[in-house]
Parts: C-alpha cells; structure tokens; sequence
C-alpha cells in the first residue's frame, strides 16, 4: 500500500485556476510519495504555473475514452447518473475502467478526486473495478450549484458521500452543509494550505497607500460587480485608493464596461490571469486583499477562496463577506474586515475602516500571517490528508 502511488482523479489537469491542486501533488512529492494523475479531459489552452515544471506525477489523459456506445445504468446507481445522457454514461463508465486497468498494474487501490463532480464518478467507478476505495475532497460549486434539480442534486451528492472512504472539504461551513445532507457520511474539514515559503510577509517599503487587490476568475459569484460599486463610493467619498482586478472570465466585458460607466478607469486596473509566482509579486504593493462573494440564484458560491489564504501570508490584512467560509478565514477587526453580501455600502465602510489606518491595516496582516501559519500550512495540511489517503479505512473511521 504505501509503495503504491497516491492516485488523484481529476477533470481537467493542469488547471491555472487550481493552484491548490497542483501544490497539494507538489507537496506529497516533497515527502516523497509517487503521485499519478488521471484527468478526464484535455487541459485547457492557457498559462501555466512554473513550478508545474517540478511536477514529476504522471498524468493519464483519459479524453479520447469519451466516443463509444452508451453505457447502461444498473438500477442501484440512477442516482449516481443523475441528468447523464446514456452517451455521457459510457464515457464516463470507458474512462473508469482505464483507470481501473492502469491501478491494477501500478498496485493502486485509493483514488482521490477533487470536486465531487464527474472526477467523483470515475473514482467511485474505478475503486469498485479494482475492489479498493475513493474519497474526494469537495469545494464549493460542486456541493451548492444546482445542475439538474435540487432534489437530484441532493440525491447524486448523497449517493457520493455515502460510498466514499471519506469526503474532505475545505471549510466547517462546508462539512456542515454535507453532514446535514448525508449524516452518514464520513466528513473531514481540511483547509486547503498555502506554501508559507513562497507567501512571505510583504516588506511594507513596497506596500502602496489605498492599493487594493482582488484576485478571482471573473464570474458571479466572486462579487466583482458589488466591488466596483463600492469603489465608486469610495471615489465620491474622496478616500485615496486604488484597485488591481487580477483575472479573467465571462463576466470581464461586463465589468469592464461597469468600470467605465462608474468612471473608475483611473482608479481600477483590470488584468488577465497571474501566474502563481507572479501574484506572489503583485501583492507586495497592495495594502489590502479583498474579496466580496455572494451567493447566486443557483446556490453557487465559493467554499474558502484560496487566493484570500494566500494574501493572509503575504501578511495583509482581508475583506471578505460573511457568505460561505468568510468567517473562517477573517476574524472580524483582527486579521480583516467582514461585511454583508452584495452590499456595496457595507463593502466600501469595510475598505474605508481597513485603509483609514494603515498602522491598523498593517497589524491585521501580521494577525493573519499567524492565522495563515497556524491554520494554512501547506505541508501540514497536505500531510494530513497524505496520511488519510494511506490510511482510508481508518480516516473513514476518525470521521464517522
């Protein structure tokens, strides 16, 4: 068992996106474990991290596994199918068994997915070809969002959480919200970690007075629209500030548009995607990190956003709402600032109270950076869940 390889299964691998991906395989690597990689599709055409160069996994690119017949639906698993045409069945299903078919010549007999989503599937699928076990660790859209209905969702999620070994997901908010699903289910909290080496406290020579940075993919639930209102308030009440809006997505003509109709172009920069080492960078002029996530009409939100773990060891201080783990990543006037969804009013006093003060400002960075240390550490946290994997039955048990 532990010659064997730690075995992820994901949807798409490398993602820009999943940094903590990516360091949670770096990490395992570090502590000298053998990682192998199965995604179910292609990656997608965009940068790429440097250190994914230090990677030395495997990766099993499963994307042509998804032409061939229909897959049939055995009456215990409809659940399991939910809203699957019986194309995407056999897709899925082909994909499972090569994965089944490569474990058995690598001795695998544990596979880990992130997102309880499709990955899920192929892991659970897999785990019963070969006569081992599965767990994954769940995030946000994939327990909130609703695909199908709220009621089959609830159903393909229980069906998931009932089988695995055991499910770790990224917030007490989350563990929660799963264990009221699926009581049963064996649930563990783990944070994602950050690599406290590389998120080193920004030299406050560097830091600009008023610079703001916000970091996320450009969709709904990330608050970027509530953001630029909250600017603008800002500018009308003549506060000295300014933004970086660091990334990319379907929403970025909208907001561009947002920022020109608010008369914001010289007050907020709006930037592509940042590499890891590159974001690293950039913050070491921001005073503060900010983050304003809402809850969509489809239930979506983020789980505990990585990039405000990261900007909490870079030693700023954090401006989140109370949606989701907001309240697990800030204490409120120690390490940050909390305020109410979707509330533009309620985000700019946030901003203001944080940069009114930069002594304040700066002894809330060093509160978090402790925070991040205690609670964030990614070789502490990689290595827990390392040894859950190890160890499944008995992670299952600690969890039950």
């Amino acid at each position: 068992m532990h010659d064997a390889p730690i075995a992820y299964i994901l949807k798409r691998f490398p993602r820009f996106s999943e940094t903590f991906i990516l360091n949670e395989l770096l990490a395992h690597e570090a502590a000298g474990a053998t990682t192998r990689v199965y995604s179910l599709l292609a990656p997608p055409e965009e940068p790429r991290h440097a250190r994914l160069s230090q990677l030395r996994a495997e990766v099993m690119t499963l994307k042509a596994l998804g032409n061939g017949s229909d897959g049939v639906i055995t009456p215990g698993d409809a659940a399991l199918f939910s809203g699957k045409s019986a194309q995407e069945v056999g897709a899925l299903q082909r994909k499972a068994e090569a994965v089944a078919q490569d474990a058995r010549a690598r001795g695998i007999t544990h596979f880990h997915a992130h997102f309880g989503s499709d990955a899920t599937t192929v892991a659970c699928l897999a785990a019963r070809a070969v006569g081992g076990s599965y767990s994954f660790t769940a995030h946000a859209k994939d327990i909130f969002h609703t695909y199908v209905t709220p009621e089959a969702d609830a159903e393909m999620r229980r069906a998931k959480l009932r089988e695995a070994a055991f499910v770790a997901t990224v917030s007490d908010y989350n563990a929660q919200h799963l264990a009221m699903l699926c009581p049963e289910a064996r649930i563990i909290r783990l944070y994602n970690g950050i690599d406290l080496g590389a998120f080193t406290p920004v030299d406050p020579a560097t830091q600009a007075r008023g610079h703001l940075i916000a970091v996320g993919r450009m969709v709904e639930k990330k608050g970027f629209d509530v953001l630029l209102a909250a600017c603008a308030l800002l500018k009308a009440r003549q506060v000295t500030f300014s933004l970086s809006l660091v990334g990319s997505g379907p929403l970025e003509a909208a907001l561009r548009a947002q920022r020109t109709a608010l008369g914001l172009e010289g007050c907020v920069a709006i930037g592509g995607p940042l590499p890891q080492e590159a974001l690293i960078d950039t913050m070491r002029t921001a005073q503060a990190a900010v983050l304003p996530c809402v809850v969509t009409d489809s239930g979506d939100r983020d789980g505990l956003p990585t990039v405000l773990l990261e900007a909490m060891a870079r030693g700023l201080p954090v401006v989140t709402t109370t949606t989701s783990g907001g309240p697990e990543i800030v204490e409120d006037g120690v390490t940050g600032r909390l305020c109410a969804p979707g509330d533009a009013t309620s985000l700019a006093d946030a901003l203001e109270a944080v940069l009114a003060i930069p002594e304040g400002a700066a002894l809330m960075g060093q509160a978090g950076r402790r925070r991040a240390e205690r609670l964030f550490d990614l070789s502490t946290n990689a290595g827990m869940l390392r040894a859950y994997l190890r160890d499944p039955l008995r992670a299952g048990q600690e969890a039950a």
